[in-house]
Order: C-alpha cells, then structure tokens, then sequence
C-alpha cells in the first residue's frame, strides 16, 4: 500500500486542481475576512475574529468533497485501477491507499481555509477564547474533515462518472446537512416555555412544558445523529456552538466521526472488493 500512496501523493504534488484549490481557499477566505473586517467600523471591538473565520465551515467540506472526487475519479478514467491490479496490487490497498490520500487532501485545504481566516488578526487580534479551547475546535476541524474525506472517496471509488460522483457526494452532503439541522432544531427546544391565555378578558402568561421537548432515550439518539454527523461537527463549528450548548458533546464527536470514518471505509472497501472494473 505505501508504493501506491507514495504514487497518488507524487501525482497530487503535480495535480493543478488540488494546489489551486489550496491556495484559492486560503485566499478567498482571507479576502472574506478582510471584507467583514473592513465593514464593521468603530463596531470591531465588539466581534471576535473566529466569529468571522470559522463561519464557512460547511461550505469548505463541500469544496473538499468535490476535489476529492475530481482527483480520484481520474483513476478511472486513465484506466490507473486496472493498471494497479495487473501488477499485483490488491484491492484493499488500492482504496486504503486512496481514502489516506484524499484525507491529506481534506486536511491540506481545511488547513488553509484555518489560516486564510488569520488575515483578521490585525484587525480584530489572535482568536478569543481559551487556548484549550481553541485547540479543541482546530483538532475538530480537521476530525471532521477526516470524516467526511471518508464518505467523499466512497463515492469518488464507486462511481465511474465524475460528474455524477459529485451529484452524489452533494446530495449525501445536503442530506446529513439537513439531517443535522433537524436534530439540532429539535434538541434547542428549551424544556419549558412561556404561554399566555386569556383569563377573565385578560392575557396572563404561565410557564408550561414544551411539547416539542425531547428527553430521555430520544434525545440522547438525536444528541448522536448531530455530534457524529460531519456536516454537524462542521455546521457547530461555523456557529461557535462546540462545547457551548448542552447538546454539544466534542468527546461524542471525536468517538462518533472515527466510528463514521471506519465504517464508511470498511464498507467501501468490502463494495470495492466486489466491483466489476472490467
């Protein structure tokens, strides 16, 4: 496997999609930064610069979905898989070898995409919040990226189309975007909550249980669905939400992501193992 590995890291140093992609996040996101940084005038004192650099999370692991795709479906179209398997690869160190290579990937542009986002630093000063802190949601980043390069290189090794390897990776994307943002609507309902009725022709409020509010068994499913979901991790991540609201549990989502990430490739490379290439 590392002949192989060796291989795809000597063809992504050469590959122009993944060094731009590299340098245009870092970029991008430095511009946006500067933009937001420049628009806030005498009120910059009042915002914090991770507020500004953490907010396109999703977005980014959408970017790296595509490259990831992009870069492994040339394998099929050059014919490279084939190529391997004639000289004695096996199967098995052929995906491993490019899950690992489209986790560098993943990491190489969430890494840029992080310091692109100190171009605010200037204005707004280092990000603040407790060193340990900070840490914790640099690491998370990067767990969540691992995850998702995970899900990306399934579809990138399963589907011969790049075009339509893409169409997939998005749809699956916007699916645990949507299944996040459904767990953590349901979990940000508070336990109780203000009502008012009329009472002798005068409105007065009382505090009831909320109806929507799920405990137990129940919330502690949709607590999982959100910290082990990648877009999740990413989408608290953008909100500064990671660690800071009681549903936000960082230990689950470094346990749930690596449980993902082992899953989704031990299913792709048993998949992989079955593929007719031929």
């Amino acid at each position: 496997m590392s002949r192989i590995l060796q291989a795809n890291i000597f063809r992504l140093r050469k590959s122009r999609l993944f060094r731009w992609t590299v340098i245009l996040t870092a970029m991008v996101t430095a511009v946006v930064v500067l933009l937001d940084s420049s628009s806030m005038g005498a009120r910059i004192a009042d915002y914090e610069l991770e507020n500004i650099a953490l907010s396109g999370a999703p977005f980014v692991q959408m970017i790296i979905a595509a490259v990831i795709v992009l870069f492994l479906g040339t394998d099929h179209s050059h014919k490279t898989i084939r190529n391997k398997l004639i000289v004695g690869s096996r199967r098995g160190e052929i995906y491993s070898a490019n899950v690992l290579t489209g986790m560098v990937i993943g990491c190489a542009i969430n890494a840029a995409w992080l310091v692109g986002g100190l171009s605010g630093v200037p204005a707004l000063g280092f990000w603040d919040m407790e060193p340990d802190k900070a840490f914790m949601y640099i690491g998370m980043s990067f767990v969540c990226t691992v995850s998702l390069c995970s899900i990306a290189a399934l579809f990138g090794m399963m589907i011969r189309s790049r075009s339509a390897a893409i169409v997939a990776a998005f749809a699956a994307l916007f699916v645990l975007l949507a299944g996040a943002s459904m767990s953590e609507q349901r979990l940000s309902n508070n336990k109780e909550e203000l009502s008012g009725h009329i009472v002798d022709d005068e409105l007065v409020f009382e505090i009831a249980e909320n109806p929507d509010y799920v405990d137990g068994p129940m919330r502690a499913a949709f607590e999982l669905a959100l910290n082990a979901n990648p877009m999740g991790i990413s989408t608290m991540l953008s909100n500064k939400e990671l660690g800071n609201r009681d549903y936000s549990n960082p230990t689950v989502g470094l346990v749930g992501a690596a449980f993902v990430t082992i899953f989704v490739s031990s299913l792709g490379a048993a998949m992989f193992g079955r593929r007719d290439l031929t």
